[in-house]
């Protein structure tokens, strides 16, 4: 049996079509192995969105170049490189599925892959997740933001319809997944129907648990939208938005839709509306021309909104874009600075939310079992540890009283 391994860079699609192509090499004969062993293909999935995760992507290329005869590359690097030394196959981000041999491959009208899920159980699957699912439910983006270069790569925003991500999803359901995240490069955009409708429709199915979405625009949360999470329990109250700063003056120079009162105030509207809501953020730091009080607008902003967690990274050139060529470009020494003092700032933030949480009760989606324990996420996605005393497994849902906080992780005790 020949064998077959992968390695994933970047975001969450990216981790949804490396495992369609997963499931297709393992449905035709192939045996997955872990990624870094010998193995007759190798298939890396590459990222672009940086300069640091680009460079992570030529690592693993040479890594895989190692251990494998056979290495095949697709994603946003190979989209914008074209080539690499030694790989035999590479596709862009357009065509991912014809890095396999044995399968007649198309793409469909709408102008994306035949690609899916929820075919093959994950056990026979090496680094997927056995007990939360990504589906994606929309590819690329029709944004024009100055720091980006994904739209470049990916193509403008396309969805999904309605019917092929509600069929997917029961698969996945029917596989043993309690918890499913719906996701896209830009899932604000999903446009078959409007995305609140999406969710009740997925919410619907029997057996699905917890329903999770992937990173929003802010201008996703009208007041239609907002309804629907109020009204949704299996949508579980944590949300990821795409803020990048919380400067107007900065959004503006980005090009963002947004400014940050706008954002502010549809944010406190979500909040009334469902008042356990945890949010976590995309934030980028010294945006070309940021001064040191817009900075400290930014830093403002998430300590008045109170985000759980701040997924931030230093502003880094892309070929191609506006943003690369503005004037008032911040010197690598002086990002390193507002990068150290900005992170400190969010541990501060997240661990004061965690320690506010004491002696409340949650419930916990177990991802795997450690030193006794239970580990994986609550509700509103803090990590946490369950200290109990029965069976469990990966995949069960416990309901426990949160007693500590320790290095940023809940610590909880089964109920």
């Amino acid at each position: 049996m020949k064998t077959v391994s992968f390695c994933t860079l970047g975001c969450r699609v990216n981790q949804y079509e490396t495992r369609a192509l997963a499931e297709l090499f393992v449905n035709n004969g192939y045996r997955a192995v872990p990624f870094g062993e010998k193995c007759d293909v190798c298939v890396v999935n590459t990222c672009a969105v940086t300069e640091e995760s680009q460079r992570k992507s030529a690592q693993m290329i040479r890594r895989a170049l190692k251990n494998c005869p056979d290495v095949r590359v697709c994603g946003c690097y190979s989209q914008l490189c074209g080539k690499f030394e030694g790989v035999k196959r590479i596709t862009d981000c357009f065509d991912k599925g014809a890095l396999q041999d044995f399968c007649t491959h198309a793409k469909t009208d709408r102008g994306y892959e035949l690609l899916n899920i929820g075919h093959t159980h994950p056990d026979k699957l090496i680094g997927v997740s056995k007990t939360r699912a990504y589906l994606k439910i929309q590819d690329g983006c029709s944004g024009k933001c100055t720091y980006c270069i994904i739209p470049k790569l990916r193509g403008k925003s396309r969805s999904r319809p309605a019917e092929e991500i509600i069929a997917e999803a029961k698969r996945l359901v029917g596989l043993g997944y309690k918890e499913i995240i719906l996701t896209g490069i830009e899932t604000a955009a999903y446009n078959f129907m409007p995305l609140y409708e999406l969710i009740k429709k997925v919410a619907e199915i029997d057996g699905l648990k917890r329903l999770r979405l992937g990173s929003l625009d802010p201008n996703v949360l009208t007041d239609a939208f907002i309804k629907t999470v109020s009204e949704t329990p299996k949508l579980m109250p944590h949300f990821h938005l795409s803020i990048q700063s919380g400067s107007t003056d900065v959004l503006k120079r980005m090009k963002r839709p947004y400014t940050a009162e706008t954002a502010k105030e549809r944010i406190s509207a979500l909040k009334k509306a469902r008042p356990n809501i945890m949010l976590s953020a995309d934030i980028i730091c010294a945006f070309p021309g940021e001064t040191e009080e817009e900075y400290n607008e930014t830093l403002k902003f998430i300590k008045d909104i109170g985000f759980l967690h701040i997924h931030a990274f230093p502003y880094s050139k892309r070929p191609d874009t506006e943003a690369a060529v503005m004037a008032g470009q911040i010197p690598e020494e002086e990002k390193r600075r507002r990068m150290a003092h900005f992170l400190s700032v969010c541990d501060n933030i997240k661990n004061s939310i965690l320690f506010s949480k004491l002696g409340a009760k949650t419930s916990v989606l177990v991802e795997k079992l450690a030193e006794g324990c239970a580990v994986g996420h609550s509700d509103d996605f803090c990590e946490a540890t369950v200290k109990t005393n029965r069976p469990v497994a990966p995949g069960d849902i416990i309901e426990c009283r949160i007693t500590d906080a320790k290095d940023g992780k809940l610590i909880c005790t089964d109920i």
